[in-house]
């Protein structure tokens, strides 16, 4: 516990530990938390926004992954400043966003599966893109990362790491990583969503510095869930090695940008998924 308690620099800041802006060095400052801390305050009571829910978090006591609970605030502030939706409230997208929230809080924080209360502890599989499927028991030990990434190209992302290393991976990178529901096509028990996951790229990953450039990716899901909500079967498709490219300097984040590496190249005048060129030169009527 002591190693794990050692990686965070506070409980703002224990996966993503990138500098606030890319021209800074290191996790953010008591003083610049402290002033993030007040925008987020300002940002709820100006514009009225929603804060996620992250439900079980003290309900009981629970052994913490970093020795103590999580604090969201400053990852609540990057999510509010940065998203793209305004669900309704008690909608179904606000609904599943706050359950796959709560989800990765309670799989990045709680170190026994056994208290994951988001999940069907019988039946919880997860896995992405046809490849290997982890119970609960599995990806609590590999690690999200791990789970996520699992088959990527070797010289994208190591096989067998350990949770330890997929963390000083990454840790470097970004001072946040939110993530939001765009749109869910289907209610339980089968409920499937399309979602965006960004950061800006304020850090370093293996010796590539950022510049600040916004970093997005998008992919959809399917999660199978039970009568209470829980979690029984989640299978996530997107493209992980283009993200791990940009993350590399292998290719500009744009090629990311607007779901292109989902959807292909969007026509600027119309916004739909196809040829350009082919578009543009339709003849008239």
């Amino acid at each position: 516990m002591a190693d794990a308690r050692a990686l965070a620099e506070s409980a703002a800041q224990t996966y993503s530990q990138g500098p606030l802006k890319h021209w800074m060095t290191g996790p953010l400052t008591a003083t610049q938390l402290a002033e993030v801390k007040k925008e987020f305050q300002e940002l709820k009571q100006k514009e009225g926004m929603r804060v996620p829910v992250r439900s079980h978090m003290d309900d009981e006591e629970y052994d913490w992954r970093f020795g103590a609970p999580p604090d969201y605030d400053f990852a609540n502030f990057a999510y509010l400043s940065g998203k793209t939706m305004q669900h309704a409230e008690g909608s179904l997208e606000q609904v599943v966003e706050d359950l796959v929230k709560t989800w990765e809080f309670e799989r990045s924080h709680k170190l026994d599966p056994a208290k994951h209360k988001t999940v069907d502890q019988e039946k919880f599989m997860i896995g992405h893109d046809g490849k290997k499927m982890f119970n609960n028991i599995e990806a609590n030990q590999v690690g999200n990362y791990n789970v996520l990434l699992e088959g990527v190209a070797p010289d994208l992302w190591a096989p067998g790491q350990s949770w330890h290393d997929t963390h000083q991976n990454l840790k470097d990178a970004f001072s946040a990583f939110p993530w939001e529901i765009l749109k869910v096509f289907s209610g339980p028990p089968t409920v499937a969503f399309s979602w965006r996951h960004w950061a800006h790229f304020t850090g370093t990953y293996k010796g590539n510095k950022g510049e600040g450039q916004l970093v997005e990716m998008f992919g959809f899901a399917t999660a199978t869930v039970s009568d209470t909500l829980q979690l029984q079967e989640v299978n996530v498709y997107y493209k992980p090695e283009e993200w791990l490219e940009v993350m590399q300097g292998k290719r500009p984040s744009s090629d990311m940008s607007g779901a292109k590496s989902l959807l292909g190249p969007c026509c600027p005048v119309t916004g739909l998924a196809g040829d350009c060129e082919a578009s543009g030169s339709a003849p008239h009527a």
